[in-house]
């Protein structure tokens, strides 16, 4: 059985953020085809709850989409040799102006089979404060959300970035049906 032959990887864009690469793959009826692949650093992306319960969320200016927009606290894990929970840590207090006393990871997983890096999921709680500069160049507003209505705001739409509604969806399914224990 014939199979398929991957070419070698080229980049043919280097950003601030992504890199793209190309391949081309040959199948095993001889077709020919380009495949492309967004890489970049991993990531960590966060749900901190405060001592109430409720998730620590932030309303965001994105330029790309003109308007404010919910999000979790998350970042690139792009200063030399951070590891995925100092990471974690830094963003918290970047963003939010916390830092976590208990950090679990939930996940490790990757956006897309296009776009290659992982993103660290952690749970976040006994947080205190301890502000760190960030990079943010516009403000972010911090808001605290019932997980129920954070959980509803990501079913109806209101969260739109689907990644960050998936992982409060599944938080919420993993804790109701004691799948998830701190």
């Amino acid at each position: 059985m014939k199979k398929v032959k991957f070419g070698k990887l080229k980049t043919v864009y280097r950003g601030i953020i992504f890199d793209i690469k190309q391949q081309e793959l040959v199948f095993p009826n001889g077709e020919k085809k380009i495949y492309e692949y967004s890489y970049r650093d991993d990531s960590v992306m966060i749900l901190p709850f405060d001592k109430k319960g409720n998730l620590m969320m932030i309303r965001e200016y994105r330029s790309a989409h003109n308007k404010y927009v919910w999000f979790l606290p998350a970042g690139r894990m792009d200063k030399p040799g951070e590891s995925p929970r100092a990471s974690a840590q830094r963003e918290l207090r970047e963003e939010l102006g916390y830092r976590a006393r208990d950090l679990k990871l939930l996940s490790k997983r990757y956006p897309s089979g296009h776009a290659v890096y992982n993103v660290y999921v952690f749970m976040a709680r006994d947080l205190v404060v301890d502000p760190l500069s960030g990079d943010e160049s516009l403000p972010i507003k911090v808001m605290a959300v019932p997980l129920k209505k954070a959980v509803q705001m990501a079913l109806d739409g209101t969260i739109q970035n689907e990644f960050i509604a998936f992982n409060i969806v599944r938080f919420d399914y993993l804790k109701r049906n004691g799948k998830f224990k701190w």
